[in-house]
């Protein structure tokens, strides 16, 4: 038996520790960016790295999901434990427990960058190196592991990322490799979509194990921020849904969903002329949302995604899972999902940005009445209701 207890890890596969790179570095990409209106990074920038930068395409990511396929996961009667957590590397971790898990938040947040698009260091606000946070688990008889995740950060993937793995007695398993933001810019915000994980435990029989959630940030002051969402060993494959904790959001989860004060000004014009016109015409009017908080909007997709796939709880037959099931298809009709075909947006959508408005409308020709106010529906046939300004 490998055992862990509760020390300090020695540290991800090897090849992560060479991917930094130096403050001179970016200065020298920020120099290059005033002559040259940014074309793309220099390449001798990519010496300090073990290999050439793969395509910038979604997230910079290889991930290895699994998730649950339909087949009964057995109650085991010694099933696996947390023994333990703990932290290493440049710290900035914080960590939380409840009745949904562990979550934990791994790496400097809370100071926005403040000069923009690939602008200079912001000095002291972000640490060189990786925060890390881990779990122990004494696997015992076996069981599943899941959580979710997502990552916040102000700077490109190519220089803040987070990576994900097990570290088991037969070698290390990666679950997330360079997680971040897609492209060379940085100083712009960026959130990925809170994913869902889960892990089946039973190979690693009357073993311990140790999961790994690594940060790795560059000093330059535009933070990243890799969290961990309600980790726990369960029965159903499938995690719970995150809770809401900011207090718009729960305003908003109560049922006080309409918020014109946070609309952009244009946009709160374009309202005003879009219901005036459609009362002129001797049409009906009825605003269903306007501006949505962050947290609020990424709750809306992740009910979609537990309900349909990747969760595919409508069809879930586990006993383990029948209790999450319910709770998350309440979600799906109290928040009027199913009236829509398309996917709601991530936690950077337009209702977020105060950018677009749902509206029920009868007996007025809508899309002209809406193109007199500079408003448009981007996805008639599967979203009819949504309305964004031009």
């Amino acid at each position: 038996m490998t055992a862990f207890h509760n020390a300090a890890i020695i540290g991800p596969p090897s090849r992560h520790w060479s991917l930094t790179r130096s403050m001179s570095e970016k200065a020298a990409c920020v120099d290059l960016e005033s002559k040259l209106h940014h074309l793309r990074r220099p390449p001798q920038q990519w010496a300090r790295r073990s290999e050439a930068p793969r395509s910038l395409s979604l997230f910079l990511v290889s991930i290895f999901v699994l998730t649950f396929d339909g087949h009964v996961h057995a109650q085991q009667a010694n099933p696996a434990i947390i023994t333990g957590t703990g932290s290493a590397g440049v710290g900035y971790v914080t960590v939380s427990s409840g009745a949904n898990g562990i979550d934990a938040q791994v790496g400097a947040w809370g100071t926005p960058y403040p000069y923009g698009p690939n602008g200079p260091p912001l000095p002291g606000v972000e640490p060189s190196g990786a925060s890390i946070f881990y779990v122990n688990i004494n696997v015992n008889d076996g069981g599943l592991l899941t959580f979710s995740y997502r990552l916040s950060t102000y700077d490109a993937g190519i220089y803040d990322w987070m990576d994900i793995y097990v570290l088991t007695p037969t070698g290390t398993v990666a679950i997330v490799s360079q997680l971040g933001k897609p492209g060379p810019d940085w100083g712009t915000f960026f959130e990925t979509p809170t994913v869902a994980f889960s892990q089946s435990l039973d190979e690693w029989k009357n073993q311990q194990v140790q999961v790994v959630f690594s940060v790795q940030q560059d000093g330059w002051g535009d933070q990243t921020m890799g969290e961990v969402i309600g980790l726990a060993i369960r029965g159903c494959a499938i995690p719970p849904l995150t809770p809401l904790t900011d207090p718009l959001s729960l305003s908003f989860e109560a049922g006080n969903t309409i918020d014109i004060g946070d609309l952009t000004q244009p946009m709160q014009v374009a309202l005003a002329c879009f219901q005036g016109a459609c009362v002129m015409a001797g049409g009906t009017f009825t605003l269903t949302s306007a501006y949505r908080p962050s947290p609020y909007q990424s709750h809306l997709r992740e009910v979609w995604d537990r309900w349909l796939a990747p969760g595919n709880l409508q069809s879930n037959t586990d006993p383990a899972c029948q209790e999450l099931k319910a709770q998350v298809q309440n979600e799906f009709t109290r928040h009027g999902l199913g009236a829509s075909t398309i996917r709601p947006a991530s936690g950077n959508g337009s209702h977020t940005r105060g950018l677009a408005i749902d509206v029920v409308t009868s007996g007025v020709a809508v899309d002209s009445i809406a193109a007199t106010c500079q408003l448009y529906r981007p996805f008639r046939a599967t979203d009819p209701v949504h309305f964004e300004h031009r």
